[in-house]
């Protein structure tokens, strides 16, 4: 072979290793990506049995989970199905006043001759203490149990304060039926955990006397859209009265319109009407009375007594409020009329004022719902280290139970009461009250008297 051949062969040998190189690198470097995404194929599978047996445990888990939930809002127990079907709440309040009363000599004289009352007292007593429970049934069905425990001094023991079912299928509507309070009036549709003052005005007390009022035998409806309420009532007597069958044969007719221009937020302009009509009259009877807007003593200065001459009674009034940011306004009158079997009709009158600001700020609430006002909420309460809400307020109110035409003397109340309260949290309130009491022509002597009072409440709730 010459030297010629030799240098041919060799390039040649060269040429192919170094293309042979490069070809043996590709097929091992295929090899190998083939093998990597065939190991990344088979753990992308392991991850979806993974994620298939957990989701199967997981769903295990919450078919296994316990058919009621169990919540604490506010201080308040709540027991409800998953299913949101069922629920069971316990609910509370407690109202303790403590307070005294000044009276001159020569007031108490007059006062005494006049009602026949001993005399005002100092003292305590648990005005309300509550305990009830509440809840849905198949969803649509509302229930309320509610017994009270207190009240003005040793007057009554326990009672009934509402027993009641109510239908809520009806978007809006609400169908009730059992003891209950009928919403009549603003201030007696207004919650006793939120009421601006310890006791609500006069002119509400005696015109929900006939027909209203806590506990009533009652079949009724209320109905609410965005800016309309109304409701209707049929009642009879009270649940929680004493007596024979001839208590509970009592027939009412009671009614309320409501609107609000602006119930969810700014300025809101509140104006309705209540009204109630009463016949078959327990033996033939009516009273309207009450006690001087505090119920520490058990004392009523006015009192309008049909004993066996009533046939039948009409109250009727308007309602209006205002309420912007933390201030508000609201006033109510009312007629009350006698048709009397015995004597001449009588007719009657009451009304009240009041105006209130929250001066820490925070904005009244207002309820479609029952068209009326819902309690405050302190944007800083005292158990998050601030200092809750504190609140003034005043009102003006006047009852006048004379007809001396017809020889009734009930006589002429007149009360200026001032309030400062005190919002700890979302449970706890505390409400000092002064009120100048002022009564004229009382009884067929036309007796004139009146006192001061101071009182503080303390008030829990959940």
């Amino acid at each position: 072979m010459t030297l010629r051949n030799i240098l041919l062969a060799g390039t040649a040998l060269g040429a192919a290793a170094l293309l042979a190189g490069p070809a043996f690198a590709a097929s091992n470097t295929q090899s190998e990506l083939n093998a990597l995404k065939a190991q990344i194929e088979a753990l992308q599978r392991k991850i979806d049995d993974v994620e298939i047996q957990q989701g199967n445990r997981i769903k295990t888990l919450e078919e296994r989970k316990s058919d009621v939930e169990v919540s604490l809002s506010n201080g308040r127990p709540v027991f409800k199905t998953a299913d949101g079907n069922f629920s069971f709440a316990i609910t509370g309040r407690a109202h303790l006043d403590v307070g005294g009363y000044h009276m001159s000599d020569t007031d108490e004289t007059q006062m005494i001759l006049a009602t026949g009352n001993s005399g005002l007292r100092g003292n305590a007593n648990f005005r309300r203490a509550r305990l009830g429970f509440n809840g849905t049934l198949a969803k649509d069905f509302k229930y309320n149990i509610e017994f009270n425990f207190g009240d003005s001094g040793t007057e009554s023991n326990a009672r009934i304060y509402e027993v009641a079912l109510t239908y809520a299928g009806f978007k809006g509507t609400e169908i009730v039926v059992g003891a209950t309070k009928p919403k009549m009036t603003l201030d007696d549709s207004t919650s006793s955990n939120d009421t601006t003052f310890i006791e609500r005005a006069t002119a509400v007390n005696l015109a929900i006397t006939p027909a209203a009022g806590e506990a009533r035998m009652t079949l009724g409806a209320s109905h609410a859209t965005d800016n309309f309420f109304g409701a209707a009532y049929y009642t009879m007597s009270s649940a929680a009265a004493g007596g024979g069958l001839d208590d509970y044969d009592a027939s009412n007719v009671v009614g309320r319109l409501a609107y609000a221009t602006s119930p969810k937020e700014g300025a809101n302009f509140h104006i309705g009407v209540s009204g109630s009509h009463s016949f078959n009259l327990p033996g033939d009877a009516i009273r309207f009375r009450d006690r001087p807007e505090l119920r520490i003593d058990g004392s009523r200065y006015i009192d309008a007594n049909f004993a066996g001459t009533a046939d039948t009674v009409s109250v009727y009034g308007p309602e209006l409020a205002f309420n912007f940011g933390p201030f508000r306004a609201q006033g109510e009158y009312y007629r009350y009329e006698v048709s009397r079997i015995v004597g001449n009709d009588s007719t009657f009158d009451a009304w009240y004022l009041q105006a209130s600001w929250i001066m820490t700020g925070e904005a009244y609430r207002y309820d479609m719902k029952k068209a009326a006002y819902s309690g405050v909420r302190p944007a800083n309460p005292v158990t998050s280290g601030g200092m809750g809400a504190w609140e003034v307020a005043a009102r003006y109110s006047q009852a006048d139970l004379n007809d001396t035409s017809n020889g009734v003397f009930g006589g002429e109340q007149r009360i200026i009461t001032l309030g400062l309260n005190w919002y700890v949290n979302n449970n706890i309130r505390f409400m000092l009250n002064y009120l100048d009491v002022d009564v004229d022509d009382r009884g067929a002597a036309q007796r004139d008297f009146g006192h001061q009072a101071l009182a503080l409440r303390t008030q829990f709730a959940f």
